[in-house]
């Protein structure tokens, strides 16, 4: 099921923003990498800017 993503959400969301990040390592100029490519005080910020996620959710687990 797609749902809004929530507060409860907001490691998983940084995990996955991270995790998808990893497939344009490499694409991503140098400059603009960063280990992990978003922080959770960046996260954090944009969320709280309104940014909204809305993700796929399989028995519970949040997924992409």
């Amino acid at each position: 099921m797609i749902r809004r993503c929530g507060e409860r959400d907001f490691e998983p969301i940084w995990a996955i923003v991270n995790n998808a990040a990893q497939a344009y390592k490499g694409i991503i100029p140098a400059d603009c990498w960063a280990e992990p490519y978003m922080s959770l005080e960046k996260l954090r910020h944009e969320v709280d800017d309104g940014v909204v996620f809305w993700g796929w959710e399989e028995a519970g687990v949040l997924k992409a």
